[in-house]
């Protein structure tokens, strides 16, 4: 069963993306650079469409192998068509709430899924949502949809953070033994790891080769809500409400305090620019591999914490939840300096390269033995053998010793030379 569930949708992203490249090529169904990317080239929007086929290939062959299985292929598939032509043609930003707000309407009404109970929040007991919890389902599946869609700003990613939270839930899963959730992650987490495979900057590539596009990312995000709350909810409850909000914390937390900003600059939140916390980190000078390298350790130690905190210590719901707002007014506050902090930062580090690069460039010159110091003639030499009969000499001890950017230069007081 494990081939099934892991090697059928890994091959079978790897199938649909070789295949669909070219086409997207073709009819231009691509990511054209803009003064906003990074990228040089056209870059093919291919990923979360292939992520799609190689999801409903799986299914077809597992027939029923979670319920509500039909559900979730109903909603994806919405997200999908409109995404496909928001990322050929671009939507407006309604007509796209409209289609998050109906996915999320499909799996509470057909699917039965969606969050009931916040959990014991304040220590008053467990906060149950009752006649409101088809209303904050909707909103929680939208502003989920939206935080991996507005994560999504350079190479791996969306796709990083996903895998992060997918393969959290995956691991509680195999812990309660719920192999329907289970296998499903894994599924997920395949077809992941494929896309991966095209999208980091790996394998001598300075750049992606293909692109999630808004069609991968609120795939991503729908799923992503999809897991958790039926993981949190109802009579499964692996998981706590609250540990949610760490499993998917970076995103969460960065999305959120982007809109604010925003907000209060009295701009649309939904206005694209690069003040996220990835574009701070290339501002400081870092690459996008070690950018990368940074937030999935956050992203993974938070998730992990979260976990690790509410499953093996048994901490109380209350203190996670009050641990997670001091960690979103920290990010928040160190938001509001972070300008600042990676521009003192790219200084420090930009200044020690180069005093390093001096130093070598130093030990290599002392490096020379005295003798071959003594011997070089200097520029000033040259130019009195050069203004005598000696030219033929001077020309030949200028070709051995001075440096490259030096052997055309013409003497200051050039006088006429004679045999």
């Amino acid at each position: 069963m494990f081939l099934n569930f892991f090697f059928m949708p890994l091959l079978a992203t790897v199938f649909f993306i070789v295949t669909l490249y070219p086409c997207a090529l073709k009819i231009g169904f691509t990511d054209k650079p803009t003064h906003r990317k990074q990228h040089q080239k056209h870059t093919p929007l291919v990923g979360g469409i292939a992520i799609y086929f190689a999801l409903l290939v799986t299914f077809f062959i597992n027939t029923n192998f979670f319920p509500h299985q039909a559900a979730f292929i109903a909603a994806a598939t919405l997200l999908v068509c409109v995404g496909l032509i928001d990322d050929y043609k671009g939507l407006d930003v309604k007509i796209r709430l409209v289609t998050e707000i109906a996915a999320a309407f499909i799996m509470i009404e057909f699917a039965h899924i969606k969050i009931i109970d916040l959990g014991d929040l304040l220590g008053l007991g467990n906060v149950h949502l009752g006649n409101y919890a088809t209303i904050f389902t909707i909103f929680a599946v939208v502003g989920g949809i939206n935080a991996f869609n507005m994560i999504d700003g350079i190479d791996g990613l969306a796709g990083g953070l996903t895998l992060i939270s997918i393969a959290s839930i995956a691991v509680v899963s195999l812990i309660f033994q719920d192999w329907m959730i289970f296998n499903f992650c894994i599924i997920f987490i395949a077809s992941i790891l494929a896309f991966l495979l095209f999208n980091l900057r790996i394998f001598g590539r300075s750049s992606a080769k293909i692109f999630l596009g808004d069609t991968g990312s609120t795939l991503f995000g729908f799923t992503v809500c999809w897991v958790l709350i039926d993981a949190s909810q109802g009579e499964k409850n692996l998981i706590t409400p609250t540990t949610v909000l760490w499993v998917t914390a970076l995103p969460l937390i960065d999305s959120v305090c982007i809109m604010l900003r925003r907000i209060r600059k009295r701009v649309s939140p939904f206005n694209p620019d690069r003040e996220h916390l990835h574009h701070i980190f290339q501002v400081a000078g870092y690459s996008i591999n070690q950018t990368l390298s940074i937030l999935f350790i956050f992203s993974l130690v938070i998730s992990c914490s979260g976990i690790v905190g509410s499953i093996y210590f048994d901490i109380p719901e209350r203190i996670l939840f009050l641990a997670f707002i001091f960690l979103f007014g920290g990010y928040y506050w160190l938001m509001n300096y972070a300008w600042k902090i990676m521009k003192i930062s790219r200084y420090l580090r930009t200044t020690k390269i180069f005093d390093r690069r001096v130093k070598i460039q130093r030990k290599e010159v002392d490096m020379r033995s005295k003798i071959e110091r003594r011997y070089i003639p200097t520029q000033q030499q040259l130019e009195k053998i050069y203004k005598g009969n000696g030219f033929f000499l001077a020309f030949l001890l200028k070709q051995c010793f001075l440096p490259e950017s030096k052997k055309h230069e013409e003497p200051k007081n050039k006088e006429k030379i004679f045999f």
